[in-house]
């Protein structure tokens, strides 16, 4: 929900208390990705059932329609239904510069029919459910200190020096100082666009492997020439020439999954290179997948385990669908 000023500027007296202020704006700001707490919850605490903020890049500034032109102000708002036929009441918190104004409108049309017939909020009733509310909210969103993983180095080290990572010895340094020191990492949440929270190694540390093209995943249903192009990103050049031509429309052009891409060239890949594929189960519907030397598959197993890593060899997989291209 959005509420559009005629102007910029406040359209009524502004307001302040412990909760509703322009900290409150500030708070909400800094967080990436917002709570927003259910409506069972809000209930329960005499609240109002939805809640939500519109404080993004195109908030506090202009909106150029066929319309007229608006303004469109930061706002954290609230509300619930009014009537039968999708007619809610909205409370918002406004901020206009410095300071906050409370304002009322009710959604029952185009939005702009809505412009300029926002109201001011008085009633005290409504300004403590107003409170309740953005305090649920908060609390939803109030920051958590994120808890220690104990891992051994030693095994990211093994594991990243089989996958054939050039800057395996820093790489293990930072995914090691992500699980175990994490309210000290905040060069590394910058670097990868992460909050600090518990257990966030594993997500740094495919982004990184990704990076490197040491590493990729797929979607369960990813065409096979895109599985194709991941897996070619990881291996020596030239091996593509030597692969099943899986990108070649003109020789497949049948439906076929992840795992059977991966598994067709598996062979080839043991043979020519002395590589295999192994996959990374971390229990979603995505094939994520790297190579290592076949004779260092027993090291890579072993590594993964003291890292609580799930991994299993391509040719384990199961064999949802059998497909053989003739090239």
């Amino acid at each position: 929900m959005r509420i559009y000023y005629p102007t910029k500027g406040l359209r009524g007296k502004p307001y302040h208390s412990d909760i509703i202020n322009k900290d409150l704006f500030t708070f909400f700001e800094g967080k990436r990705p917002r709570i927003i707490p259910s409506a069972e919850k809000l209930l329960a605490v005499g609240a109002f059932p939805t809640c939500s903020m519109d404080i993004g890049e195109n908030t506090d500034s202009e909106y150029v329609s066929d319309k007229g032109t608006f303004y469109i102000p930061k706002s954290i708002y609230m509300g619930e239904v009014a009537a039968s036929g999708w007619v809610f009441d909205y409370y918002f918190v406004v901020l206009c510069g410095d300071e906050v104004e409370l304002r009322y409108l009710r959604q029952e049309g185009a939005w702009y029919e809505t412009v300029g017939r926002d109201t001011e909020v008085t009633d005290p009733a409504i300004i403590a459910k107003m409170e309740r509310t953005l305090a649920m909210l908060k609390d939803a969103n109030k920051p958590v200190i994120p808890e220690s993983v104990p891992i051994s180095r030693q095994a990211l080290l093994a594991l990243f020096t089989l996958m054939g990572v050039t800057d395996a010895e820093e790489l293990a340094d930072k995914i090691h100082a992500a699980a175990t020191k994490p309210t000290e990492c905040a060069a590394l949440a910058e670097e990868f666009d992460y909050e600090p929270r518990t257990g966030w190694h594993f997500s740094l540390m495919r982004l990184a492997l990704r990076d490197r093209h040491r590493l990729d995943w797929v979607d369960w249903k990813e065409a096979p020439p895109e599985v194709f192009a991941s897996l070619c990103e990881l291996l020596p050049p030239g091996a593509k020439e030597y692969l099943p031509p899986w990108d070649n429309e003109e020789i497949y052009s049948e439906y076929a999954y992840p795992n059977d891409v991966l598994r067709d060239c598996n062979p080839i890949l043991k043979e020519r290179y002395g590589l295999t594929i192994l996959m990374w189960d971390e229990g979603g519907d995505e094939y994520m997948f790297f190579v290592v030397p076949v004779d260092k598959v027993k090291e890579a197993f072993a590594a993964a385990s003291e890292l609580n890593m799930t991994l299993q060899r391509v040719e384990d997989l199961p064999q949802e669908t059998t497909i053989k291209i003739e090239y």
